[in-house]
């Protein structure tokens, strides 16, 4: 074999070793450098932003958009507190309550539900779309016809934090947006501090199911973090998923045991605690035979919701699991102060 040929085979070998080398590794350190860069502005102008979002794209926008569109619905949250509702243009589907904080939401056009109508942003043309950060393939099709994008993680307390601090930034609402985070920080101390002097093998047990029996959340669903927030032990946190509320099946919920069943709040669940009393296969389990199955509260707001209302929903299981910690006139004014100052609108825990 000639000089040349083997110098050619050596240089392939080694393109190659490096290349599966990236696939095997480059994944998870680019989530990891996209998540560290978050929020990160590359330049600014009088009038334009470039910020790094949270799939780790850099943005440029248009300071203090006067229009923004979505499909990703956890958002809107966001922009309401953050005092941005009025520039909600485009939506998909929109709980009644929002539209009781906003009225002008039942006004905006249609862009989708999940999923961007792309013919609709296009005749829409909003100054921004805020989607969610997985969705590269959306975020690049919506940038493609002129509308900056914007990714949007909001899956445990430090994401919903980033994403605060990038629609602040973005939204010329720095000033709100810090004030939001601290109050929502104090509130994540205060439930650590709550439960702090709980021994580990005093810690309660518990799951989260989704829409049907036999999904859970696991351990990298904010549903699940917000077990452990709340003093307890999240059964399903080692459950392998590879969807999100991952079916466990009710034979390994049997196996668990858990002391106590939160049942997701959304509309589309198609069972109740009710349900699961009256099923003799369930009658064993703790959480069954010490009545201690719970909706999660939604009648108005749901407090499991991606946002930092998810921090009445780890106070509601510390006064369901601990209520010797949180009593019910604690949790009131605590419900009371939350939406004050979020939404500028009382409510009580009722």
């Amino acid at each position: 074999m000639s000089r040349s040929r083997t110098v050619k085979i050596i240089t392939l070998v080694v393109a190659f070793a490096l290349a599966v080398a990236c696939l095997a590794g480059c994944g998870a350190d680019g989530d990891t450098a996209a998540k560290a860069d978050a929020g990160k502005v590359i330049n600014e102008t009088k009038n334009e932003l470039t910020i790094v979002d949270q799939a780790g794209r850099e943005v440029t926008v248009k300071k203090n958009p006067e229009s923004i569109a979505l499909c990703y619905r956890v958002v809107i949250r966001f922009l309401l507190s953050l005092e941005q509702g009025d520039k909600i243009t485009g939506i998909g589907k929109c709980e009644p309550f929002l539209e009781e904080v906003q009225p002008s939401l039942r006004d905006c056009a249609d862009v989708g539900q999940g999923v961007a109508d792309i013919e609709a942003l296009a005749e829409l043309k909003p100054d921004l779309f805020f989607h969610k950060a997985s969705d590269v393939e959306t975020l690049e099709t919506v940038e493609n016809i002129g509308i900056p994008a914007i990714g949007i993680d909001v899956e445990t307390p430090e994401d919903m934090i980033k994403a605060l601090e990038i629609m602040g930034k973005v939204c010329d609402v720095e000033e709100r947006a810090n004030l939001l985070i601290e109050e929502y920080r104090n509130s994540i101390a205060k439930a650590e501090e709550m439960t702090s002097s709980i021994p580990e093998n005093k810690k309660k047990t518990a799951i989260v199911m989704g829409t049907s029996i036999g999904k859970v959340a696991d351990g990298t669903m904010l549903q699940g973090k917000m077990i452990e927030m709340a003093g307890g032990v999240n059964c399903a946190a080692e459950l392998e998923a590879t969807e999100l509320w991952p079916t466990a099946g009710t034979e390994r919920i049997f196996e668990w045991d858990p002391e106590y069943i939160f049942i997701t709040g959304s509309e589309s669940a198609l069972y109740s605690p009710e349900d699961i009393y009256g099923d003799k296969a369930w009658s064993e389990l703790k959480a069954v035979r010490n009545r201690n199955v719970y909706v999660m509260p939604t009648e108005e707001d749901s407090w499991e919701f991606p946002g930092t209302v998810s921090v009445l929903g780890v106070e509601y299981m510390i006064h369901v699991m601990y209520p010797e910690l949180l009593d019910d006139e604690q949790l009131d004014r605590d419900v009371r102060d939350f939406y004050e100052l979020t939404y500028g609108i009382s409510f009580d825990y009722e």
